[in-house]
Parts: C-alpha cells; sequence; structure tokens
C-alpha cells in the first residue's frame, strides 16, 4: 500500500473521531447532538475544498 494512502487514511480518521464522541443519550430521552454554528461550518467546507484544489493541482502538475 501507498504510504500517501495510509497516511491520508490515518488523517481521516483521526478527523472523524471526535464527531463519533459527539451524540450523548441520556436515559430514557432522545439523544442530544451538539449543535454547529455557520462559521464552523464554513471553516469546515473551506477546510474541504482547500485539500481538494491542492489534490487537483498536485495531479495536474504532476500529468
Amino acid at each position: 500500500m501507498d504510504m500517501k494512502k495510509v497516511l491520508a487514511s490515518a488523517v481521516a480518521l483521526v478527523a472523524t473521531a471526535p464527531a463519533s464522541f459527539a451524540i450523548t443519550v441520556i436515559p430514557g430521552g432522545t439523544p442530544q447532538v451538539p449543535e454547529i454554528s455557520a462559521l464552523e461550518g464554513t471553516a469546515a467546507l473551506a477546510v474541504v475544498a482547500a485539500v481538494v484544489l491542492l489534490a487537483w493541482e498536485r495531479r495536474r502538475k504532476s500529468a
């Protein structure tokens, strides 16, 4: 397996780990899910867009 793929998988796993622990359930109640602000949502989209554009640019230059 390519080391870049291993590193990318590890980064994705670490990035999504906090979300898996975010949902808490109160006994006899409904699950409590943390809210996300518009600033946090926009920042998350900006990070995803930056990673996609960086990967696209690297592929374009290597071709």
